[in-house]
């Protein structure tokens, strides 16, 4: 099989940096390819957004909980110290992580479950959806390349290759249905370009977008355990009895049994570090071990294009972190308080989809314009509408999602009530 990978630095470099597009940068711009691709998604309307959006737990439960935007900066922040120490490209590395969670949904994964149900198994009573699929990684990179816009000359922000594809492949490329059952993600051609991506392989093509993957998983568990810790979900020796804390505590010479919220906090964040220590030491391992396997010497490797998953916990760190996640799932994710808040989220999210879907003119201008080809939405012409014609268009379904998945959760919430309460204002 011919690989990737044995194209020489300069073919890689242009692989790498492709965009959709063609631009032509101005000689006196400093930055690079990654660092322009950063700016976009920093100046995006989709980043903003995050701000709104739920990570664990939401708004109303405190200022000090995470929301999806300081999520993304802490997995920014992660993987730019796994980045720098293994000499990787930091730019890179910073653009897919700050871009890697702009598609995700109001009211945290629940929101991306509920709009993947509905898709995927359909609304019965208005339409089979057996078709579709939904899920945030995929909807992050149809954000950049079709709902955002730098300019009229193209939709999207134009992003590189290397970055598009490390926001696909941070998390994996399947999702279940609601029995449990695994099917592929699939996104309509016009819907989403996985060109040049390598989706036969589930990890990204770079060591850069591996590094945001596992800096995902490393700020997801310790994160959502210290929020679930602050917000009186988790005790602390309950976290304090999991293997990997026991490692860690040990290693550390751990004898304190009396503890302020602040100190538990930091032991949390030194965990942080514990874990990006084993991640480094393992990858540098697999990483020389791959290189010299095909010729490739490291210190030449900027470009390289991996067929092969580097970036890894060592076994047993592995064993110990998914044995925590387990548990983090039944002390939060599962708890009566995360659920009660999955419920509403859930209920909100199939009544605005009913009511966009039953009648499209409750949508906005500016989505059904785009819907239409129009790029004006200020003197959009409602009168070519045909109710009939949007319900049997995959296009309109995706539109709807698309709308449903770029709200905060405010506005979410907002909606359904504009949507179904008579005279709310």
């Amino acid at each position: 099989m011919e690989r990737v990978l044995l194209m020489d630095k300069m073919e890689k470099s242009l692989y790498l940096t492709q965009r959709e597009h063609k631009e032509v940068f101005s000689q006196d711009d400093p930055r690079t390819d990654f660092v322009h691709d950063r700016d976009r998604i920093i100046h995006s309307k989709a980043f903003r957004r995050l701000m709104h959006k739920t990570q664990i737990f939401n708004a109303n439960k405190g200022d000090h909980f995470r929301n999806r935007l300081t999520h993304t900066l802490e997995v920014a922040q992660i993987a730019r110290s796994i980045g720098r120490r293994m000499n990787l490209d930091e730019d890179l590395i910073e653009a897919i992580a700050l871009g890697h969670d702009l598609g995700h949904t109001p009211f945290g994964h629940v929101g991306e479950r509920k709009l993947g149900e509905l898709m995927h198994e359909g609304l019965k009573e208005v339409f089979d959806g057996s078709q579709f699929s939904f899920k945030h990684n995929f909807q992050s990179v149809r954000v950049v390349e079709y709902i955002e816009n730098k300019c009229d000359d193209f939709p999207g922000i134009n992003l590189t290759l290397a970055v598009r594809e490390g926001m696909i492949k941070h998390t994996k490329l399947q999702t279940k249905d609601s029995n449990g059952t695994k099917y592929d993600v699939e996104y309509e051609k016009s819907a989403l370009n996985t060109n040049g991506f390598r989706m036969d392989l589930p990890h990204s093509i770079t060591l850069e977008g591996q590094v945001v993957a596992i800096s995902d998983e490393i700020a997801q568990l310790t994160h959502d355990i210290e929020d679930g810790i602050r917000g009186g979900i988790i005790s602390f020796e309950d976290f304090k009895s999991c293997e990997l804390v026991k490692k860690y505590l040990n290693a550390i010479n751990f004898d304190d049994s009396s503890l302020s919220y602040n100190r538990k906090s930091q032991i949390i964040k030194k965990l942080v570090g514990y874990l990006i220590s084993d991640v480094i030491t393992e990858s540098e391992k697999k990483r020389k071990k791959y290189e010299e396997k095909y010729g490739i010497p490291t210190f030449d490797s900027e470009f390289s294009v991996y067929e092969e998953k580097c970036i890894a916990f060592s076994k047993e760190i592995k064993l110990q972190a998914d044995d925590l996640a387990r548990k983090r799932d039944n002390w939060i994710i599962f708890s009566k308080e995360i659920s009660q808040a999955d419920s509403k989220a859930e209920y909100f999210i199939t009544q605005i989809f009913k009511a966009y879907y039953k009648h499209p003119k409750e949508l906005p201008d500016y989505i059904l314009a785009r819907y239409y080809g129009e790029k004006d939405a200020d003197s959009f012409d409602r009168t070519i509408i045909s109710v009939e014609e949007l319900q049997h268009d995959p296009k309109f379904i995706r539109f709807i999602c698309d709308h449903i998945a770029g709200m905060s959760d405010q506005f979410a919430a907002r909606e359904y009530m504009n949507l179904y309460i008579p005279d709310y204002k």
